[in-house]
C-alpha cells in the first residue's frame, strides 16, 4: 500500500493548525505525539522525514536504487511540504533554500526529497549542481516578453506556442507571428529571434492544425505560457515558479494530482 504520502499530509496538516492556533491549546499527551515541528534548514527537514517515516518505509527508501524513485511522493509528502512548511512563502526553510539557490516551492520540495535519499545512501547531495540544473530550466522557460520583436521592422510579436527540442538542457523553442508581416519567428533563450528552417515550420503547421481540429494530444505548449510557467512543476519534473497568487500568502495545493 502506498498510504505514506496521505499519512505524512495529514501530519502536516495537524502541525499548522497547532501553530495557528491563537489560543493556547490544552496539554493532550495523544496530539503532543503528533505535533510535527516545522524545520528552518535542510538539514532539519531531513530529521523532521527520519522522525515521521515509520520504519518500513524508511526500508523502502533504503532500497530504493535511485534518487529519482523519490517522485512517488512529489504530491502526497511533497505538496505536504510545500503548503505547511511554508515552501510557497517566506518561511525559514524557503528562505534557506533560496540561499542554496533554489527559487520554486516545487524544486524545494523535489530537492529536500532527492537529498534525503542520498543521506540514506550516503552520497553528496550535489547542492550546488542540482541549483545550476534548476537555473539553466528556468533561463529556458522564460517566455518571450513584449519587447521581444521582429528584428527586421521591429513589430510586434503575437508570441503563442512553444516546442520541447533536443540540443540544450531544458532548450525550449517558442515560435510567434509577426503582427505586422504575419511571418512565423523562433525564439530561443540565449539565442535570440530568428527565422524557422523548414523542419520547424512543417512543426509549426502541424500545431496549427491540430489547434484547428483541437487535438489535446499535439505536442506544442498551449498558447500564451510555457509549460514551466503553467505547471510550477515543473518539473524539471518539476524543476523552473509559478508564484503564489497571493504574494503576501503561500499557494495552497488543494488536490493531489494523479501521477
Amino acid at each position: 500500500m502506498r498510504t505514506l504520502p496521505f499519512v505524512l499530509l495529514a501530519l502536516f496538516a495537524i502541525a499548522v493548525s497547532h501553530a495557528q492556533d491563537a489560543e493556547p491549546a490544552r496539554e493532550n499527551p495523544a496530539e503532543k505525539e503528533e505535533e510535527v515541528k516545522i524545520p528552518s534548514t535542510l538539514e532539519e527537514a531531513h530529521e523532521e522525514l527520519e522522525r515521521l517515516l515509520p520504519k518500513e518505509e524508511l526500508a523502502k527508501i533504503d532500497a530504493m536504487k535511485s534518487e529519482d524513485e523519490m517522485i512517488e511522493y512529489h504530491f502526497g509528502a511533497g505538496m505536504g511540504m510545500r503548503n505547511s512548511w511554508g515552501l510557497w512563502g517566506e518561511s525559514p526553510l524557503s528562505k534557506h533554500m533560496r540561499s542554496l539557490g533554489f527559487t520554486h516551492a516545487d524544486d524545494m520540495s523535489g530537492v529536500i526529497l532527492e537529498t534525503f535519499w542520498c543521506k540514506r545512501h550516503g552520497k553528496e547531495f550535489r547542492i550546488e549542481e542540482r541549483a545550476n540544473y534548476y537555473k539553466a530550466y528556468w533561463k529556458e522557460d522564460k517566455w518571450p516578453g513584449d519587447d521581444v520583436v521582429d528584428p527586421d521592422d521591429k513589430s510586434e510579436v503575437n508570441w503563442n506556442r512553444a516546442f520541447g527540442a533536443e540540443g540544450r538542457p531544458h532548450r525550449v523553442i517558442y515560435i510567434g507571428k509577426s503582427k505586422k508581416t504575419g511571418r512565423w519567428l523562433a525564439f530561443e533563450n540565449p539565442i535570440g529571434v530568428y527565422v524557422p528552417d523548414k523542419e520547424l515550420l512543417k512543426k509549426i503547421e502541424e500545431s496549427e492544425r491540430d489547434d484547428a481540429l483541437g487535438d489535446p494530444f499535439g505536442d506544442s505548449e498551449p498558447q500564451g505560457k510555457s509549460k514551466g510557467e503553467q505547471d510550477g512543476a515543473d518539473q524539471p519534473a518539476t524543476v523552473p515558479e509559478s508564484k503564489p497568487e497571493d504574494a503576501s500568502k503561500p499557494k495552497p495545493e488543494s488536490e493531489v494530482r494523479p501521477q
